[in-house]
């Protein structure tokens, strides 16, 4: 058995802190200074302790987490864990249990770059490493340019130029320690905000990139794709940053990459373990009160109680009357791509369902939908009344078209049975016949057209 064993075993905890602040300035001396000199196993190690600090949760980890996170065996993490020490940018701290170690990993902060350049020891050491040229470029780019300040002269203000003495009178506290009393809390300080609602628009996305290792993830793999579809999950699944930080790095390391459908099997497999196999609330949401033209008053036409039902039941409740059951789990997914993709507000989206269920014999075929939300995201509609206006419009197009198509099949001998109509359709269809007789229709054969195309795509 190897000798590290004997030092260190995976169910040996540890804890980091920091032995002062770090900043973006250290992250570049360490990648582009310290790197060549400890290499690649010892700087992964350096960044997973400092993510680990930052963190903070939960305070006590094992090894063997470790392990499972760099993917480095144990062996190379001591390995890589005595060249940090080495060098001068850890410190590590032992105390025994009764059976177990516990170690603490005290991370130190670097040297900045003029102390780098300056040392007599680390810079000959990187001096050999990258050879004169490489060396060479690599300090001019930390070096500052100084402003030649011979020809200037200074204008700066002092204190008594611009604040007033105080009078003795003035002065009531009688001691140094008055001055100091406070209410006992400790003087405040910049934190990171508190986690907030999350929707698609309001999101801590600088607490989670803060919260991910640039080791554990490449901070280019967040590509504004990747990142709209975050924000997205966020909105359904009710997700803070810390916790869609831990999902993005479990779809990293299963699948060896981040993409979009990756990183959503892994929140809804999270979901499902965190509320019992439950499915997310968004197609239980309904019309923002905003948006509801019937709040607050009592419908008297049918229309009026039509437009109200649709404003206050969820599009999940709809699924559930016309179907009678539970509503299945793929037609929920076409009321989450309705309100996420298309920005359907729930309103908009029962209309939508029940057209399309009324309409198809009572099949919610995903294409069908897709290809009407499209058309009705682009006119941007956001209540029902427009929703069922626009239903009313299609309909009226597409009976036109359908009348031609029975012509056709009644010269070849056959005849196609006309599609079921919503109620709310039907009286609206009648009124508009009504009115066609009088109405001038020079569009409709240019609009007819266009809805012969849309349903040869279909």
């Amino acid at each position: 058995m190897s000798v590290h064993w004997k030092e260190i075993v995976p169910v040996d905890t540890y804890e980091v802190q920091f032995s002062g602040y770090l900043h973006n300035i250290d992250r570049k001396v360490l990648t582009m200074l310290y790197q060549p000199l400890i290499g690649a196993f010892a700087y992964s190690l350096y960044m997973t302790f400092w993510c680990d600090a930052e963190m903070k949760t939960p305070k006590e980890q094992t090894h063997q987490r470790l392990m499972n996170v760099t993917q480095f065996s144990l062996k190379d993490i001591i390995a890589a864990r005595k060249k940090l020490e080495a060098i001068g940018l850890l410190k590590t701290y032992k105390r025994d249990k009764e059976d177990t170690r516990v170690y603490l990993y005290e991370l130190q902060t670097p040297l900045s770059p003029d102390e780098f350049f300056n040392d007599g020891v680390l810079n000959i050491y990187l001096y050999n490493r990258l050879g004169k040229t490489k060396y060479s470029e690599m300090r001019d780019h930390f070096i500052q340019e100084e402003t030649e300040m011979e020809e200037y002269v200074e204008m700066t203000s002092s204190f008594n130029d611009v604040f007033v003495s105080l009078h003795p009178s003035e002065m009531t506290a009688g001691t140094y320690s008055e001055i100091q009393e406070g209410s006992g809390g400790s003087l405040a300080e910049r934190k990171p905000g508190n986690p907030l609602s999350i929707t698609s628009e309001d999101f801590d996305f600088d607490l989670l990139i803060s919260s991910i290792s640039s080791f554990i993830l490449p901070k280019e793999v967040i590509t504004p794709s990747i990142r709209e579809s975050i924000l997205k999950l966020a909105y359904v699944y009710q997700m803070g940053p810390l916790e869609m930080s831990r999902q993005i790095q479990n779809a990293y390391h299963l699948h060896g990459e981040l993409t979009a459908e990756n990183l959503r099997k892994e929140v809804q497999k999270w979901y499902r373990i965190e509320n019992n196999n439950q499915l997310p609330q968004m197609a239980l949401r309904t019309q923002p009160q905003s948006l509801k033209t019937a709040a607050g008053t009592e419908p008297v036409t049918e229309e009026e109680k039509v437009i109200k039902f649709f404003e206050e039941v969820s599009p999940f409740q709809l699924l559930e009357l016309q179907s009678g059951t539970k509503p299945a789990e793929v037609d929920l997914n076409i009321v989450t791509y309705l309100m996420l993709e298309q920005k359907m507000t729930p309103g908009v989206v029962n209309v939508l369902i029940d057209y399309v269920l009324k309409t198809n014999d009572l099949k919610l075929t995903r294409s069908f939908v897709e290809k009407i939300a499209s058309h009705w995201a682009r006119k941007k509609v956001q209540t029902v009344p427009e929703a069922m206006a626009l239903a009313r419009s299609e309909q009226k197009k597409y009976k036109e078209w359908q009348e031609r198509k029975n012509t056709n099949y009644k010269r070849n001998g056959t005849q196609k049975k006309s599609a079921r109509l919503p109620d709310w359709l039907k009286d609206e269809e009648t009124t508009a016949e009504k009115k066609e007789m009088n109405n001038n229709n020079e569009l409709e054969e240019q609009n007819q057209q266009w809805l012969e195309n849309l349903l040869k795509e279909i």
